[in-house]
């Protein structure tokens, strides 16, 4: 046990391990995996996100191939390959991917999986990002964001 009296174990998750997530790319550990400490994923789109703030979750993007374009508050970054992002909770952000990028995002705590999860499985459905995310909107820690907000 830990300090806070929560099991822990260590974990060893193989290449084959996880799934993937339509449209976004491979869930490499959960929240089950890692006594929800992190979620890691995979990131290679299509699927992009328009700006949006996170209140309980912070994110770091470390780019494995290509560019990604990051809007972070209101200002535009362009990070390549071996970059790493780190997007505070309550930080404005997303991002533009080029073809044949790929980025490993890491989510810290682990609670974002589900949204991903639902957003794939519409965006596979024929629904656009716009709808899928009005009906999430809510249910996870994902807010859409304007500028100067």
């Amino acid at each position: 046990m830990s300090e806070s009296g929560v099991r822990s174990r260590p974990n060893v998750l193989p290449p084959e391990r996880g799934r993937d997530l339509p449209f976004i790319g491979r869930l490499r550990a959960s929240a089950a995996d890692t006594n929800g400490s992190v979620e890691i994923i995979e990131y290679q789109g299509p699927a992009v996100p328009p700006p949006h703030v996170h209140r309980e979750h912070d994110e770091i993007f470390y780019i494995l191939e290509g560019r990604f374009s990051f809007v972070i508050g209101n200002a535009t970054q362009e990070a390549d390959k071996g970059s790493l992002v780190w997007v505070p909770r309550g930080t404005r952000h997303g991002f533009r991917i080029q073809p044949g990028s790929k980025t490993l995002l890491v989510t810290i705590p682990a609670g974002l999986e589900g949204f991903f999860d639902e957003l794939g499985k519409g965006l596979t459905e024929g629904k656009t990002s716009d709808e899928i995310r009005a009906t999430l909107a809510g249910k996870y820690d994902s807010i859409p964001a304007r500028a100067n907000e």
